[in-house]
């Protein structure tokens, strides 16, 4: 069975490798960190954090995790 976040960890990756960040020869993980330079992948960030953050909530764990 997948891992209920993988396309949204997906989705950041590949925007995190098409960012000017990663292309100047930083990691990904040094990237993510600095909140300036993860402005282009915003909106997969927040989907990923919200996906992560849902299976901690007792309801969504119950009712199962949304597909974003």
């Amino acid at each position: 069975m997948p891992k209920k976040c993988a396309e949204a960890a997906l989705s950041l990756l590949e925007c995190m490798e098409r960012s000017e960040c990663v292309k100047d020869g930083k990691s990904v993980h040094e990237c993510l960190k600095d909140p300036i330079e993860s402005d282009e992948c915003k909106a997969q960030r927040n989907a990923y954090y919200t996906c992560k953050h849902s299976q901690l909530n007792m309801r969504t764990r119950i009712r199962g995790v949304r597909v974003y």
